[in-house]
């Protein structure tokens, strides 16, 4: 008759010497086994599973033992009997798995001396202590880049412990800590503004250092002179070229920031049926800052342009790089120009860049809308991107007007175009120069940032979410991102700053 097998695990934790250390190891507390058959012995498959699942329940219940053991021990060190304490189930849910244990609490009105009433952080109602490997894994690793409901079921599946954590569970976990996290930033970013001499929404006061003298550190005139004359498509375009208002800066001497608004679509309200709907935005908006500078980069997630270039504010003061250039890269929405031009207007060396991508996609849409047939449309486009990407606005803008009536069926939307150019003339640089010497044309960065911190999670089919939900959950992906969720689990803080390596 062929033997069975036994496939067995022991853990044990030896914290100290004293009784209670004696009775854990005496105890046999963290000791497992499972039989096999003889046939499932020769499975490497049913082999593997059965000490897996040994491992994380023997696991599971040493760490059990060993936190209510220490719980005793600490209430003996300072009252010296275990006979006047109150025991409460304490819940931690950890990389390892589930776990509910006994604490032991001292009954008093206040601490005796400066030590807590328990040997833990006290819990809220029904709550769990989640370890800081399991923040990694289901957060982290999880959480950020798949649903809540895949990252549970594979986290459960891992630990051997099916249905221990719910979905709803760590969809309110995460949340919860990217609530924390933009209230440590904006704490944070207080601190550091005035710190500086700013106030706390950013601006400078008499006390801030000065950074008035700080004029635009750009490139040899003979050097930009020349990549012109290299550029130029004819030599009449070469004063305008000239005369473009944006400078050429020294890239070894800048830092960026790529500015943009992503949106996602809105969880409904619920409300009772006695209830008026309430009327709401159909998108709830994330505000993405991506700053680079040396080579490295750092993302900066908030709800608001003007809250963000806050916290953009208060990370340049901490790194030091207010004695650079500053460049934006941005759309040509007129609401970011606004508000930064708003909140940088008293720092001489920075300058706004408007995307070529937007601006040669919304010549494209607005001549769709204006002109009659593809065939036009694109003879005129053939001739104003040109002019536009060598920066040349005035020849732009006289082409555009020049336009036969015959072939316009929506002057309107003409028109728009005339102005879209008109107000952002300060921003259009002369691309092809610009690209001649090696500098950015394109807040593309910003936008692969608003796709890994935004979109890829949350832009799925049939995907709708509450407005702290897809900030929260931005917020938390971007502290991944920058590589900081180590430290946040860890300790709670943020260096705020580019990551080192």
């Amino acid at each position: 008759m062929a033997n069975n097998y036994k496939v067995k695990v022991h853990v044990e934790i030896a914290a100290c010497e004293d009784d209670v250390g004696d009775a854990l190891t005496q105890s046999g507390v963290g000791a497992f086994e499972y039989v096999i058959s003889a046939e499932q012995a020769h499975s490497i498959d049913v082999c593997e599973e059965r000490l897996l699942q040994t491992n994380y329940a023997a696991l599971r219940d040493a760490f059990a033992y060993h936190l209510e053991a220490v719980s005793q021990q600490y209430v003996l060190e300072v009252v010296g009997s275990l006979a006047e304490c109150e025991v409460k189930p304490y819940r931690v849910d950890g990389e390892v798995g589930r776990i509910t244990f006994d604490t032991y609490w001292m009954k008093m009105e206040e601490t005796v001396g400066d030590e807590a009433k328990c040997a833990f952080p006290t819990l809220h109602a029904q709550g769990w202590y989640r370890t800081t490997g399991f923040k990694e894994v289901a957060m982290a690793y999880g959480s950020t880049e798949k649903s809540y409901r895949k990252t549970t079921a594979l986290i459960n599946r891992v630990r051997y412990q099916e249905d221990a954590t719910p979905s709803r569970t760590l969809r309110e976990n995460t949340e919860g800590e990217g609530q924390q996290i933009m209230a440590y930033m904006e704490r944070q970013a207080t601190t550091i503004l005035q710190e500086y001499g700013f106030t706390s929404e950013g601006t400078p006061t008499e006390d801030a250092a000065d950074h008035g003298d700080k004029t635009l550190v750009t490139l040899p005139l003979e050097q930009v002179a020349s990549a012109i004359q290299a550029c130029a498509p004819e030599p009449e375009w070469i004063a305008e070229m000239e005369d473009n208002p944006v400078s050429y800066e020294d890239s070894t001497h800048s830092a960026s920031v790529s500015l943009d608004d992503v949106c996602v679509k809105r969880q409904k309200a619920t409300r009772r049926e006695s209830e008026e709907p309430v009327e709401e935005s159909k998108r709830v908006y994330n505000t993405i800052a991506h700053i680079a500078h040396g080579g490295k980069s750092y993302i900066i997630n908030g709800q608001g342009v003007a809250n963000v270039l806050r916290l953009v504010l208060a990370f340049f003061l901490r790194c030091h790089l207010l004695m650079y250039n500053l460049l934006f890269f941005v759309d040509g929405q007129r609401t970011l120009y606004t508000t930064i031009l708003s909140a940088f207007a008293w720092l001489p060396s920075f300058q706004i860049v408007l995307d070529w991508y937007h601006l040669d996609k919304r010549c494209k849409e607005q001549l769709s809308m204006a002109l009659k047939g593809r065939v036009i449309r694109n003879a005129l486009l053939d001739e104003l991107l040109p002019c536009l990407w060598h920066g040349c606005v005035n020849r732009a803008i006289a082409l555009l007007q020049s336009v036969d009536s015959a072939d316009i069926k929506n002057q309107k939307a003409l028109t728009v175009l005339i102005g879209y150019l008109e107000r952002n003339r300060p921003y259009i640089p002369c691309y092809s120069v610009r690209k001649h010497l090696g500098l950015r044309n394109s807040s593309n960065r910003g936008e692969k940032a608003n796709d890994l911190v935004v979109s890829d999670r949350q832009k799925h089919n049939g995907m709708s979410w509450s407005k702290p939900g897809s900030v929260a959950l931005a917020t938390v992906t971007a502290l991944v991102r920058n590589k900081e969720y180590r430290q946040w689990f860890r300790t709670g803080t943020l260096s705020f700053g580019f990551a080192s390596g």
